[in-house]
């Protein structure tokens, strides 16, 4: 070898070595915005669905895009992805069990397979939200390998555009408000294509003004992202002029993206302090809060009252709390019987579970509470029990006291003397309430002799099977729409919130005074307990109360008989009790003494037996299982009765697609060196040699179609290194010529090299592809052990 040709070698080689260090950085680089990129057009599921978690959403791209960034083998890439997926279906649904027990893997093959089993009887709307999780995170998982692959081939500006149109997409299509994340991630996607377009500008440019180049490019586009972001930041954006994209894609037949419980706008059902936007699916939670156990008859738990309606939801206001100290008795503060209200003193321990907010629940008329090491206040404007410093409760004994109503006093005749500052706060409605909902309660309410007939009016009005209880496929109203008056006229389906919200807004428009109350149900029963409550040991019946059993529903103002709870939702029965006018020694429910049976849910609960009302609320799932049936009965009449052609199972057809498309990524990814190979021989055939240029991009291509079919150069062996193994190992001298060509115009190191002309180029790749006739190495290697 010449001196000239060694010291040529030696430069190579201080090339390649730079180029390496290049390389790392430019890859460390990419993949760290990509990652980013990632996470903004990600970021609105953990809005728009019940997967709220945003760690876990941060550990499965870190996790997967380091593994890709290492390029660690794609079977061990696999089984992470297959491990996190798994992961994120036990920490959203089965996180009672231990991760490494296999009777919460059961349950999950268990409900995979009746989901599969209801998709293909085009039954899709009983698919449970945890396949639709389930089946998310394994689409997420084929978009990262999908991602991968476009980082690794180069194809920087079609994962760009694809990650920008989804983002717009769901800011226009959903409630999500993406103004900001998407001028952010604007600026990600720009920085992200400036660096492509930079690296492959030093590949293709000067490599002596590399540095200065480099420095020149990142200062000019450095100050343009961030005059982008300053300005796109600063200045005003308007509202958008679309008001109801999501009422024009349920005119579309897609519903299902607004209203299935797996797009509840990352609400699932337990107890929260803002209320001020209701609607939408809500998601079952069985996490235990607390348990209760009392001494008499079950009750419901309230947390706060709340009184003022804005169309949307009901406000917080302003919050006014008094420590309760031994000078002035809770009894004293808080008042909520009048003096025709019989009372029976009653007494509760509670303990509160790690999972429980800082809450401090309470039946009835508290008169007592005790929180051992902590003092307690009250919020005079909502009712609300805290303790002083706001921090959850382990324990707290309460002694209240459980109302007893005597009809003939609710009966008396309607007075219109309630207290001035009852009518000032308790009959506010919004100024801009449709008046139809007025005129549907005037309507329910005339002609009836008393407040408590009235109010019977509107409850059995709301219980009628003209509304239907669901916690998924709830509609969000948008924001010209009264809350009220979309469940009320338009959607008629909802939960204890569209029926509680409803009643207390009708009673008002009536001129009754209401207000709205939350807390939770009365539980599940659990057992029979002994405590000791100031130093005496008393039998107890225990309830488990869970994120289930979380409820709102109605109060109405009686002059005389004080605060009446009143229950609008179906399927749910009010727990106070009635004394008739024929007997003060019997009592009753409130509701089965007023259905008078026009509804399929009063029905059920005019027959349900004692058994059942102790356990009332048992198991919130179970009533909404037998409300659904109710329900589907009522739709399949309906559809029978007014329908002439079948109806369009549009979220059948998209599982159907959604699964179509997944097997065909599967196949894809199976059979991609087969199409790829096919794609490149393409390539290589179709391109014509004009240029220079023209020639590289035929020797990458057919060192990608050599790879593929088992010719990789490992990172030790040079161009010319791999080109002679090759042509010995098949017998030829094909790749050789091609290599010196590639790397004269490549390196320009002035020595002669071949010149070949197009016609010789053309001979000599078509050769080399042909080198499939030959074995492979590892058919060599194989034949050599054979012999």
């Amino acid at each position: 070898m010449s001196r000239k040709s060694r010291q040529y070698q030696r430069e190579r080689q201080v090339t390649i070595m730079r180029e390496g260090r290049n390389s790392l950085v430019a890859r460390t680089i990419i993949y760290g915005l990509s990652g980013l990129l990632l996470w903004f057009c990600f970021q609105p599921l953990l809005v728009l669905t019940i997967l709220n978690a945003k760690l876990l959403l941060l550990l499965f791209i870190g996790s997967m895009l380091v593994m890709f960034y290492f390029k660690l083998p794609k079977w061990l890439c696999v089984t992470v992805c297959a491990g996190l997926i798994l992961h994120a279906v036990h920490f959203y649904f089965f996180k009672a069990y231990p991760f490494l027990q296999p009777e919460w893997f059961l349950l999950f093959l268990g409900q995979t397979r009746d989901s599969f089993h209801s998709l293909w009887q085009g039954d899709a709307a009983e698919i449970p939200d945890v396949f639709s999780a389930f089946m998310f995170y394994l689409v997420f998982g084929f978009v990262l390998f999908t991602v991968n692959h476009w980082l690794e081939k180069g194809r920087i500006i079609l994962f760009v555009a694809l990650a920008m149109l989804s983002s717009l997409a769901i800011d226009t299509l959903t409630y999500f408000d993406g103004r900001q994340t998407i001028v952010v991630q604007a600026a990600v996607a720009l920085a992200l294509l400036s660096f492509h377009q930079w690296q492959n500008f030093v590949q293709k440019g000067d490599k002596t003004h590399s540095l200065r180049m480099t420095r020149s490019w990142f200062a000019v586009t450095g100050m343009v992202i961030a005059a982008f972001l300053l300005f796109a930041l600063m200045l005003p954006k308007p509202d958008s002029l679309w008001k109801g994209p999501s009422n024009y894609v349920s005119g579309l037949g897609l519903s299902f993206f607004n209203n299935d419980s797996f797009f509840s706008g990352n609400q699932r059902i337990g107890y929260d302090d803002d209320d001020s936007r209701l609607g939408g699916s809500i998601a079952m939670d069985q996490t235990p809060l607390f348990t209760a156990a009392i001494s008499g008859s079950p009750q419901y738990w309230r947390v706060a009252y709340k009184d003022h309606y804005t169309g949307h939801g009901w406000s917080n206001g302003n919050r006014y709390f008094m420590p309760i100290s031994g000078s002035r008795s809770l009894s004293e503060m808080l008042t909520l019987y009048g003096a025709k209200t019989k009372k029976n003193e009653q007494t509760a321990v509670l303990r509160f579970s790690s999972s429980s907010p800082a809450i401090l629940p309470y039946a009835g008329e508290p008169q007592q509470i005790t929180v051992p090491g902590k003092q307690v206040k009250l919020d005079q404007l909502n009712g609300q029990l805290l303790t002083v410093d706001e921090r959850k409760a382990d324990q707290a004994t309460i002694r209240y006291e459980a109302p007893s109503y005597h009809t003939s006093a609710l009966r008396a005749p309607a007075s219109a003397n309630d207290p001035q500052i009852i009518r000032d706060t308790y009959l506010q409605l919004p100024q801009k309430l449709p008046k139809r909902v007025q005129t549907l309660a005037k309507r329910l309410t005339d002609g009836k002799a008393n407040r408590y007939d009235q109010v019977n009016a509107v409850v059995n009005y709301l219980r009628s099977s003209r509304f239907t209880y669901s916690t998924d496929r709830v509609p969000v109203p948008s924001n010209d729409q009264d809350y009220v008056d979309q469940f009320l006229f338009a959607s008629k389906v909802g939960y204890c919130d569209n029926f509680s919200t409803s009643l207390v807004v009708l009673l008002r428009s009536a001129g009754i005074p209401a207000r709205w109350v939350k807390g939770f149900t009365s539980g599940e029963y659990v057992r029979n307990v002994q405590e000791k409550v100031k130093g005496k040991t008393i039998d107890l019946n225990e309830y488990r109360i869970t994120n289930a059993d979380a409820h709102s529903w109605g109060e109405v103002y009686f002059q005389g008989s004080g605060w009446v709870s009143f229950e609008a939702t179906p399927s749910f029965s009010n727990p106070s009790e009635f004394a008739s006018e024929n007997s003060t020694n019997a009592s009753e429910r409130s509701d089965t003494q007023q259905q008078s049976g026009s509804s399929a849910e009063s029905d059920q609960n005019q027959q349900s037996t004692n058994q059942k009302e102790q356990q009332q609320q048992k198991d919130p799932q179970q009533k909404t299982a037998k409300q659904n049936n109710t329900e589907s009965q009522t739709k399949a009449q309906t559809n029978n009765a007014g329908a002439e052609t079948p109806a369009v199972h549009w979220k059948a057809i998209a599982w159907t697609a959604a699964g179509i498309l997944l097997a065909a990524a599967i196949a894809a990814f199976l059979t991609r060196k087969k199409w790829l190979r096919a794609v490149y021989v393409y390539q290589l055939h179709k391109k014509s040699i004009e240029h220079d240029q023209d020639f590289v991009y035929l020797f990458q291509r057919l060192l990608r179609v050599l790879a593929l079919d088992g010719w990789e150069r490992s990172d030790s062996e040079t161009l010319r290194e791999f080109a002679q193994r090759f042509d010995e190992q098949n017998d030829g001298c094909a790749l050789y010529p091609l290599i010196e060509q590639y790397e004269q115009m490549i390196y320009r190191n002035g020595s002669r090299g071949y010149q070949l002309d197009a016609e010789q180029i053309r001979i000599l790749l078509n050769r080399t592809i042909d080198h499939r006739s030959k074995a492979t190495p590892a058919e060599k290697d194989l034949n050599q052990k054979a012999e």
